[in-house]
């Protein structure tokens, strides 16, 4: 049987899992063989001109080739499978409708995507980093299992962690195996990933940490090299990661450079979210500021084999973004924005997610 002509019979993992494995097997030309097969099973013109489109944009963009490949050939099969299946199968395929089928029954928008303050410790505590963990807000992680079940049962298929280093706490892995169809944002200071830590994510494959940097002098020499080693252990272990950069006017010159991009590439790096907080009063931006790092980011995904986005925070702890999070994309030459709302356990005592949600309208 040939899977692409049974579409409509198959299970959608087990399609996603074939195409991963087409393109496994053969990067240079696994695009261009699933664009070819495409054109056997897909009938409905209005599809098939995405599609069209979609190869369009992947022929004329050498840098969207040069991306693709490189994913396809350094990728650890289990994470590139959980990543296509979580994101694109379980987020936007299933969960659109799931999503809008609650938020008709509670009578409130269900957001795309969730992020959990967990008020945990971070190791640079003191060594560049203000945040300073309260005991009282601390989430259990008997209360993250809780919530990421109901956002999960709401349509919910991405939960960022952030608030101290989620990987210091080895419980939270109980969490990751527990909802394998929920993709794991860990947004981390790279301390905490050692050769053990990366295994274990990497045979999970639903977890894509993203390394907090903004900049080669924003640390001390040592802890820097400690973090940049955190990346070649995950690019061994074939982990999909990617960087988190608080920008501001002060960094920006220095943080959208080749200086500072290509070498974390060449570490294994798939992504950078440069994340802005508007709300700041030391060095705030000015409108001509903003579109100098827009440009920047456009150069960035026009010019190198690398996903670069653009991130807003309602609130930045000195280098952690800890609030909500709106994330700017383009479609038809407008401007986007998807906000991702914040969570923490001060809010959830004795609260069913639905219900916090509601008290956030």
């Amino acid at each position: 049987m040939n899977f692409l002509n049974n579409m409509n019979l198959l299970p959608k993992n087990f399609i996603v899992a074939n195409i991963v494995e087409i393109l496994k097997e053969d990067p240079d030309n696994g695009v261009d063989k699933l664009y070819e097969m495409s054109g056997t099973f897909i009938t409905d013109p209005q599809i098939k001109g995405v599609i069209d489109q979609i190869k369009m944009y992947y022929d004329t963009h050498p840098a969207i080739k040069r991306y693709v490949k490189n994913m396809m050939y350094n990728t650890n099969k289990t994470c590139l499978n959980h990543f296509l299946q979580n994101v694109a199968v379980k987020e936007l395929w299933e969960g659109i409708s799931t999503r809008e089928e609650m938020s008709k029954k509670y009578s409130v928008a269900i957001p795309n995507a969730l992020v959990l303050d967990l008020g945990m410790t971070c190791p640079l505590s003191g060594r560049g980093c203000t945040c300073r963990p309260q005991p009282g807000n601390v989430m259990p992680v008997s209360e993250v299992h809780r919530l990421v079940g109901e956002a999960r049962d709401l349509g919910v298929h991405i939960v960022v962690l952030t608030g101290g280093d989620p990987f210091l706490e080895e419980r939270l892995f109980s969490v990751y195996e527990a909802y394998d169809d929920v993709e794991f944002i860990v947004l981390t200071t790279g301390l905490a990933v050692t050769s053990v830590v990366a295994q274990r994510i990497a045979k999970l494959g639903n977890v894509l940490p993203l390394v907090i940097l903004e900049g080669t002098q924003a640390l001390d020499s040592t802890t820097q090299q400690t973090v940049l080693r955190s990346l070649d252990i995950m690019k061994t272990n074939g982990i999909l990661f990617g960087i988190l950069t608080p920008v501001t006017p002060k960094n920006v010159a220095q943080v959208t450079t080749d200086e500072f991009i290509l070498p974390l590439i060449r570490k294994g790096s798939r992504l950078n979210g440069y994340v802005i907080s508007l709300r700041q009063t030391e060095a705030p931006w000015s409108h001509e500021a903003l579109k100098d790092l827009e440009e920047h980011i456009s150069f960035i995904r026009q010019t190198r084999p690398y996903v670069t986005v653009l991130l807003e925070t309602d609130q930045m702890t000195k280098r952690c973004a800890v609030g909500s999070l709106a994330f700017h994309y383009g479609f038809d030459g407008q401007d986007q924005v998807l906000v991702f709302p914040r969570v923490t356990t001060t809010q959830t005592v004795n609260q069913p997610l639905i219900q916090v949600l509601r008290l956030m309208r």
